[in-house]
């Protein structure tokens, strides 16, 4: 493997295609709502490169923190050791910063996948926040597990968890009609 990541300032058609094949409706954003992202430069999207052939992509948010927002290797690549490898090099690359927050579906025993990614993020070490967060759309109510890998320190503090997700949901969520309600619900469950 000779792996490299590649920034990007804007997200290609390939990504937004893969990105409906491998993620629900309720977690996407429109095209135009990504590109306008791009736009504030706290947005990041790289590509994992083996070789010269793409086989992933991390679309995240940075400031004192690192906001993973969608996080995929493509389908003819699972299970090759490429998610961890990517992840790895993030972690590498903003060792620097005080972690790495991820937005991750509950485990559910019924669907293996969830169960399965949660494990995955563990190996990585990445510990539950035990935070009641909601990612914010205007499809439905959604709920979450909030995973934080520690670069620098321990783990965050509540108060600094709500001032990261206020400057997700400003930077990030802008978009989204509920924002302020789902916000609402955050702070009155925690």
């Amino acid at each position: 493997m000779n792996l490299h990541l590649e920034i990007k300032n804007k997200l290609s058609a390939e990504i937004f295609q893969d990105m409906e094949k491998q993620f629900p409706p309720e977690e996407i954003k429109s095209f135009e709502n990504f590109n306008k992202l791009f736009e504030k430069t706290h947005y990041k999207c790289e590509i994992l490169f083996d070789e010269k052939t793409p086989v992933g992509y991390i679309l995240y948010l940075e400031n004192e923190y690192i906001w993973v927002d969608y996080v995929a290797i493509f389908r003819e690549y699972h299970s090759k050791g490429y998610g961890s490898k990517i992840l790895e090099s993030l972690f590498q690359k903003y060792s620097h910063l005080k972690g790495v927050f991820f937005e991750v579906e509950p485990e559910n025993q019924e669907n293996i996948q969830t169960i399965k990614r949660m494990n995955f993020y563990k190996k990585l070490g990445c510990k539950n926040l035990n935070f009641n967060y909601y990612f914010p759309n205007d499809i439905k109510k959604l709920k979450m597990e909030l995973l934080f890998k520690p670069l620098q320190e321990n783990l965050p503090k509540k108060n600094e968890i709500i001032n990261q997700i206020l400057f997700v949901f400003e930077n990030l969520h802008s978009d989204v009609k509920s924002k302020n309600q789902t916000l609402e619900l955050i702070k009155s469950n925690n």
